[in-house]
């Protein structure tokens, strides 16, 4: 039995909306003025500390801490019901599930990757072990999170699936065959660069991708 590993945000979900509207809630309540979303979509899939650093540029420490905290709150409590699963993921998940171990590594806390599943219809009792940033010493583009899920299910990975580069960083930075979908904000010409081993639609495409190149 194999483990893949999948990204959550744009990969499994849409969420977009979701942190949007959650950043710049926080934003607003520490005297910061509000964001287009447009730019927040290009900091995603990033690690927090960059995403709050680029959103609230000299503050200290604790003040990016604390927009951390604020919009983790209020995503939980509020703006989580906005997230969907993406088309097919679901029957993905399933079909990938009989023969596969599966992670969830994600860049938002362990408690926001449990509601934003809940939320959106993918139930954590899908997959075998959820591992957000808080869970590791250093989220992506390092590669600590498939570290720890390998260290927990005890396989080495085989699959790292993610809509953005720093999926495809972490991937690479673990020896693992890499894979980008197209559901998030980065084009395939900007997952290129990067060199995934293969570029697919949406994850509804992966069970077929894996059968076809027996990559697992």
């Amino acid at each position: 039995m194999a483990l893949i590993c999948l990204d959550l945000d744009n990969t499994l979900i849409h969420s977009d909306r979701c942190h949007t509207l959650a950043y710049n809630y926080a934003l607003s309540k520490l005297n910061r003025r509000k964001v287009s979303p447009a730019f927040i979509f290009s900091l995603f899939g990033g690690p927090k500390s960059f995403v709050a650093e680029k959103l609230m540029p000299n503050a200290t420490k604790k003040e990016l801490a604390i927009l951390l905290d604020l919009h983790d709150t209020y995503l939980i409590r509020n703006t989580a019901r906005y997230a969907r699963a993406i088309k097919g993921a679901k029957a993905a998940i399933h079909e990938i599930k009989k023969e596969h171990e599966l992670a969830v590594l994600s860049n938002s806390r362990h408690k926001t990757i449990i509601a934003l599943l809940n939320s959106s219809g993918l139930k954590k009792s899908l997959f075998d072990v959820l591992i957000g940033y808080d869970d590791v010493k250093h989220s992506k583009p390092q590669p600590d999170e498939i570290f720890k899920a390998e260290k927990l299910l005890h396989h080495k990975a085989s699959l790292m699936v993610g809509d953005s580069i720093y999926d495809i960083l972490a991937g690479k930075r673990a020896r693992v065959k890499t894979i980008g979908v197209l559901t998030g904000n980065y084009s395939r010409t900007a997952l290129l660069k990067y060199r995934p081993f293969k570029i697919i639609p949406s994850i509804s495409h992966l069970p077929a991708m894996i059968k076809k190149h027996n990559m697992v």
